[in-house]
């Protein structure tokens, strides 16, 4: 076998494999023997089929099969010999089979970009000072208060209001016929916040408890949902109940009411300092390596593979499909263009993409690696933080085959590390428009 690496760009070569003759030949003659053998053709046994007739019957079969058994079998011998590694699928381009002569195929593929990287280490870079005012634990506390908050109904004399939680059944109807998927049973409105329909929201204040009203709704003619695009459609609506929160008081016996952890509001509010500090230091340190990775990446510009990129896009519309599922809505419906959602994240993909490829490449030229005792600290870590037990996520890993992409999460952590660690660290209060990370 004979290879020819020829660089097409920076990212992607072009492979000619040569299979010499006897090769060719001895593939062709296992597969005569195997089709002779398999198939049945009228007036000849098994086996005993001459070669003209067979070739006559199945010849572009045979051919097929010559093709990709070589193909198959020396494809991993030319990526070791080549030592190159494809980063998608690659293109494959055959010849001609014929006994007797040698037989090539071209393999096109994307690699690994080939760069330059000088003057990584000592680069300046903001980070921003950790303050946590007392505005901030007032304002924790406050959405603290608000989550255990309890919803209460309130006297059956008195109509909704704003600001009030009604609790209320609704069908929609167009032309007198009731509407799919226009209807709720016992669904909660929070009266004013114009996240349901701000019509229906309006329309109901004064309503009492098992009073009914028909309301109507305009649909603007580019709404996003299209089934009612252009439509006024009337919802009957009924008063099922009608709530308000109610907040507990900010005391000591709520503190304790959280936990025996918490003898006062002194002590939680002192809790609560610090997990706001430990947010803030986990933001910051993110942050301030975002933007040293960012100045190094602008210091090189090379071509990125696109199937990384393209695969780096997918994920994001996969992460944002998923995200608008949860709400019960889906992409088109939800008002989102997918093509024009592909577009907008493309620069974000390549800024990923990019990075990846610069983190990487200093990993390699600092001999950076992961311990197998930093991939277990690094499950202690993460045991920690979602509070689940070390071991089963370990196993859930392995399972799911993501064992790969923790220790690639570890070892970027440990190269940005390293980075930070070299470079000229400046504390300011506000970080300047022009270091800020995009």
């Amino acid at each position: 076998m004979q290879t020819h690496v020829e660089e097409i760009s920076q990212a992607k070569r072009r492979i000619t494999v040569e299979i010499e003759e006897e090769k060719v030949a001895s593939k062709y003659h296992q597969a005569l023997l195997k089709f002779s053998k398999r198939v049945k053709i009228k007036g000849f046994r098994p086996g005993k089929i001459p070669r003209k007739i067979l070739e006559q019957y199945y010849g572009t079969h045979i051919i097929n099969e010559v093709k990709n058994d070589i193909i198959r079998e020396s494809f991993s011998e030319v990526i070791e010999e080549t030592k190159l590694f494809p980063l998608s699928s690659p293109a494959i381009e055959d010849g001609v089979v014929k006994p007797g002569e040698p037989f090539s195929y071209t393999i096109d593929m994307e690699v690994r970009p080939e760069f330059e990287l000088k003057d990584y280490m000592g680069l300046t870079v903001e980070k921003e000072i950790i303050d946590v005012s007392e505005d901030t634990v007032d304002k924790r506390l406050e959405e603290i208060r608000e989550a255990h908050a309890q919803l209460i109904s309130v006297d059956k004399g008195r109509g909704v209001e704003e600001g009030d939680y009604a609790v209320v059944d609704y069908t929609g109807f167009w032309n007198g016929k009731s509407l799919t998927d226009t209807t709720g049973s016992d669904y909660t409105v929070l009266v004013g916040s114009k996240q349901f329909y701000p019509e229906i929201e309006t329309g109901i204040v004064g309503l009492k408890k098992d009073e009914e009203k028909e309301i109507t709704v305009a649909f603007n003619a580019d709404f996003n949902d299209k089934r009612l695009a252009g439509k006024n459609v009337v919802f009957r609506v009924k008063i099922k109940d009608i709530k308000v929160k109610d907040v507990p008081e900010l005391n000591d016996e709520f503190a304790r009411s959280l936990g025996d952890e918490f003898s006062s509001l002194t002590v939680l509010r002192e809790r609560v300092r610090e997990d706001l500090t430990l947010q803030e230091e986990r933001r910051v340190d993110r942050e301030v390596k975002g933007r040293l990775l960012k100045k190094i990446a602008a210091t090189v510009d090379f071509e990125l593979p696109q199937s990384l990129v393209q695969r780096e896009i997918e994920r994001s519309i996969t992460s944002i499909k998923q995200s608008i599922g949860r709400s019960g809505s889906q992409l088109e419906s939800a008002g989102f263009s997918e093509e024009k959602m592909r577009d907008e994240l493309r620069p974000v993909a390549e800024r990923r993409v990019k990075e990846d490829f610069v983190l990487a490449k200093i990993a390699d030229m600092e001999h950076i690696t992961l311990e197998e005792h930093e991939t277990r600290d690094g499950f202690q870590s993460l045991a920690a933080q979602t509070g689940k037990d070390q071991a089963a996520l370990e196993r859930f890993y392995e399972t799911n085959n993501l064992m790969d992409s923790f220790k690639d999460q570890l070892l970027t952590e440990k190269t940005l590390n390293h980075l930070l660690q070299g470079a000229n660290i400046i504390e300011v209060k506000e970080i300047s428009e022009e270091n800020q990370r995009t």
